[in-house]
């Protein structure tokens, strides 16, 4: 006996490891929700924000993958800690899946800090834990013999624990992650009379990587600048892998042209035979815009389709100290003192 949600199961399955399936989110650009595979880059981009997310995927197959996601963080620079939590679900044909989760991290600092000539020196860890509710819909499946008696023709939903653990290093050019964002291994099942449908979670092991590359106009000339300026041109190119068992490594390798803290342009590829193109910017001071595309080149574009994810981003403050787009607020902050500082001055002139 044949069953279309026996081979749509399958392919979720046996694509968990090369292209995150959809156990786990799938998105283009991480790094506007990097706790989804990193609880330890809680905090990393020192600021209080949310940020919501949504990606459309494999845009040539009905009832296509769509994803929506909602995140918020906030690092406390005097307890050297951060937390987050947010809301994510997952919608693929006659199956669905939402998760609720919470993460926490603690940022180890290595020197003082407290000197604009000292570096950076963090060593984060960072813990996550969630509820899933995974629910199949009988009513949307298709089967080639619907007299069969081992029919699923209800729905179900089971929610089911899960955990994550991750280790990020970081400092002013540089970082380094390793995680493991989903580590309960179990099966979820749907039964209905004598039919069984049974969906096994597997841990998926991430490692990645960036390094920071700033680019001198000729008039910068030779001076030097403090640790805390940021610089107007910024290339970042990163590298990551995902692994789950029984699946082959994937590679993902990214680069970043950042502009002024203000405008990101991003390219990047994967071994699994998809390229990507994503932009963001900086709109009315607290808000981030951001688009990716991305698109299969081994073959499967006309079956498969391109993917569009969109990113909202409001920043509720910031100290300045991230790592790309973050120093924007506190040079919005900066400026803002310094018109009043201005305005301050003259007034006590004219007295």
């Amino acid at each position: 006996m044949k069953k279309i949600y026996n081979l749509i199961l399958g392919f979720i399955i046996l694509t968990s490891g090369t292209s995150w399936g959809q156990q786990m989110p799938l998105l283009s650009e991480y790094m506007h929700s990097p706790a989804l595979i990193n609880p330890a880059m809680v905090g990393w981009e020192d600021l209080t924000a949310i940020t919501a997310t949504y990606r459309h995927q494999w845009t040539g197959m009905k009832n296509n993958p769509i994803t929506f996601a909602l995140n918020f963080r906030h690092f406390d620079e005097k307890r050297n800690m951060a937390f987050g939590g947010g809301l994510t679900h997952d919608q693929t044909g006659p199956t669905s899946f939402t998760g609720l989760n919470i993460q926490y991290a603690y940022h180890l600092k290595f020197g003082s800090e407290k000197k604009k000539e000292e570096k950076r020196h963090r060593l984060s860890i960072g813990l996550s834990l969630a509820a899933n509710q995974y629910r199949l819909d009988g009513s949307k499946l298709q089967y080639n013999d619907a007299n069969d008696p081992l029919i699923v023709g209800n729905s179900d939903f089971k929610i089911l624990p899960d955990a994550g653990l991750g280790l990020f290093y970081y400092n002013d050019l540089y970082y380094v992650g390793f995680s493991v964002p989903q580590m309960i291994s179990m099966n979820v099942k749907f039964d209905s009379d004598n039919a069984l449908s049974n969906i096994q979670r597997i841990a998926h092991f991430y490692l990645n990587a960036g390094v920071k590359i700033e680019l001198r106009s000729p008039k910068d000339g030779l001076s030097k600048r403090s640790l805390k300026e940021k610089s107007k041109h910024l290339l970042i190119p990163s590298i990551w892998f995902r692994y789950a068992p029984s699946s082959p490594i994937n590679m993902n390798l990214h680069l970043r042209y950042v502009w002024h803290q203000m405008l990101g342009i991003g390219f990047g590829g994967s071994t699994d035979g998809t390229i990507s193109f994503d932009v963001n910017v900086h709109v009315k001071k607290r808000f981030r815009i951001g688009y990716a595309f991305s698109l299969p080149v081994n073959g499967l574009t006309s079956q498969l389709g391109t993917n569009h994810e969109i990113m909202l981003t409001y920043v509720f403050g910031s100290n300045g100290n991230g790592w790309t787009f973050e120093a924007a607020e506190q040079q919005i902050n900066l400026k803002k003192k310094d018109k009043k500082t201005s305005k301050d001055n003259k007034k006590q002139g004219t007295l």
